[in-house]
């Protein structure tokens, strides 16, 4: 993608990403801030809904904040999801799958555990080429969603960092899909290059894509 490009507003509505195929799942772990929609303490229930307005106007939905990142202060808890697994060896990689997952925060989980994407709701994308959806790449999508975080980003910061190109994406499956983006920029035209983490939230019924974060990736000694 052209550096240009990534200045211009996006104009494409939500796209909906076709998730790899996924083998039987064992467990299947919801996202990191899902707004559970079932109140068991709501006794209105003489209050008639609009199933259409449900729709286009659910009662679940809350626009994410900016600059929040949901993984933080999130711990890995090795006491959970014991004796789930038929094997103790696929315990064991499972067990390694989530402690990377909440330590980078999302974006990124060793090559040799994406088969562990399979039990849970984020999905590696092992091919940016594959296609998406919508007459998209994994690479155009991801690239688009970057820049619309990236351009939310110079505007708070009132800085000038340029997109350059996607290294890799994570998503989670759903109507309510996060993006999680690793990709490359420059913070000065003739600086080097800097490599940028983005999420962004996809709502397939609304239509609308929500900018969440975007941030300096961090160092190994920062995560």
């Amino acid at each position: 993608m052209d550096l240009k490009e990534c200045a211009a507003e996006t104009t494409e509505s939500s796209k909906l990403m076709e998730a790899t195929e996924p083998l039987e799942k064992i467990e299947e772990s919801g996202d990191d801030d899902y707004v559970d929609s079932d109140d068991e303490n709501d006794e209105s229930g003489d209050d008639y809904v609009d199933p259409d307005d449900e729709l286009l106007h659910p009662t679940w939905f809350k626009v994410p904040e900016w600059d929040v990142d949901s993984f933080g202060g999130l711990e890995y808890d090795s006491s959970e999801y014991k004796n789930e697994f038929p094997k103790e060896e696929h315990e064991k990689l499972w067990r390694r799958f989530k402690r990377q997952l909440i330590e980078n925060k999302g974006f990124y989980v060793e090559p040799e555990l994406w088969p562990m994407y399979n039990y849970s709701d984020y999905k590696v994308v092992p091919n940016l080429d594959l296609p998406a959806s919508f007459g998209q790449t994994y690479r155009e999508y991801f690239a688009e969603m970057a820049c619309l975080c990236l351009k939310k980003y110079n505007q708070d910061k009132r800085s000038n960092v340029e997109f350059v190109e996607v290294v890799r994406g994570i998503f989670t499956a759903g109507s309510r899909s996060k993006s999680y983006i690793t990709f490359m920029a420059k913070e000065k035209p003739d600086g080097p290059l800097v490599e940028y983490q983005a999420k962004v939230w996809c709502t397939v019924i609304r239509h609308e894509n929500y900018p969440i974060l975007c941030r300096r990736a961090p160092k190994a000694n920062q995560k």
